[in-house]
């Protein structure tokens, strides 16, 4: 992006336009006018000695959130006289994502170690002090000591399976790629999440097409199974904030065949997703009170690893009179 020297965006590059989204009526108009998100970095290179700045800034646009290196250097004369400004940036999303990603497994690996190992010891004298004593004490005493003992019992089955999905995501095995049918897995996922949601209404427009690819089916079955069933959490997570209203509890699955790829599309009305939705990709980021905030990242992880693409978008309304909500595109 080129600056005159009261700081007007005089140019867009077609790459820097595209990027951020601008109109042809944002040229001519101050920086914090056409990108404010630069304004703040732009402003402390006018106010400094130096001739060039750079930081992360976040850019959010048409619901996608984008992580922006921006460089700005002034521009001088031969003269030496200040000409105006110059601000490149490179879109770093990925690079940042996959390095949260990095950490966020090396934390998922001593956590697992850390706390798996003394969860068994626990849970199996909790089980022993209540056999043992229960039968002594008199009745109210039993029954109290049964519920005490329980909870240690249940809230330790809930720290391993807290574990398991750190261990999950820490230590994704390596895919057994054979030749699978995509509409065959879809199905068996769909037959168990319908059985799972009776109360949900499930919108089928499946290719009747095998959709063969090759895929490891226990991965990609466990990504689809997981998707299905957050479509139905969505809706479950609206009508405890918003509560009930007339509209039916929907997910609807299609499939799409194009020159050899392959489409998979989730979409409920539900809760919908949230402004910075890039960072439920993040592990341990949840908009569930009971969620682990595990599910996307592995996900995420099994489809990039058979060299797909997983995107969450803003679902168009199923029907017209309903509500809008999340949709998930493999």
């Amino acid at each position: 992006v080129g600056l005159d020297p009261k700081g007007r965006a005089a140019f867009f590059i077609r790459a820097a336009e595209g990027l951020l989204d601008c109109q042809d009526d944002q040229q001519s108009v101050a920086l914090a006018v056409a990108v404010p998100e630069f304004d703040a970095l732009f402003k402390k290179l006018r106010r400094s000695n130096i001739d060039f700045m750079q930081e992360e800034t976040k850019v959010r646009r048409g619901g996608r959130t984008e992580n922006l290196l921006v460089r700005m250097s002034t521009r001088h004369s031969e003269e030496g006289r200040r000409e105006g400004y110059v601000v490149a940036f490179d879109d770093v999303t990925a690079l940042v994502s996959a390095q949260r990603m990095a950490a966020w497994g090396d934390v998922a690996r001593r956590i697992a170690h850390e706390i798996k190992n003394p969860l068994t010891p626990i849970q199996l004298s909790t089980e022993r002090i209540k056999r043992k004593f229960a039968k002594s004490l008199d009745d109210a005493q039993s029954d109290e000591l049964t519920q005490l003992t329980d909870v240690v019992i249940r809230q330790t089955s809930d720290l391993r399976r807290i574990v398991d999905e750190f261990s999950k995501f820490a230590r994704m095995p390596e895919p057994q790629i054979k030749l699978e049918s995509l509409s065959a897995l879809l199905r068996e996922a769909l037959v168990l999440q319908e059985a799972g949601q009776p109360s949900v209404s499930f919108i089928k427009d499946l290719s009747e097409d095998p959709l063969w690819a090759d895929v490891d089916a226990t991965m990609v079955s466990q990504a689809l199974t997981n998707l299905i069933k957050n479509a139905g959490e969505a809706i479950e997570t609206r009508f405890e904030k918003q509560g009930p209203d007339t509209h039916q509890a929907e997910i609807r699955i299609e499939t799409r065949c194009d020159a050899g790829v392959t489409e998979i599309r989730i979409s409920d009305n539900g809760i919908g997703l949230p402004a910075d939705r890039a960072r439920l990709f993040e592990p341990y980021v949840t908009t569930r009170e009971k969620g682990t905030g595990l599910g996307l990242p592995i996900v995420k992880k099994i489809i990039e690893e058979h060299g797909g693409t997983f995107s969450l978008e803003d679902a168009v309304p199923i029907r017209p009179a309903a509500r809008a909500g999340a949709m998930d595109v493999i």
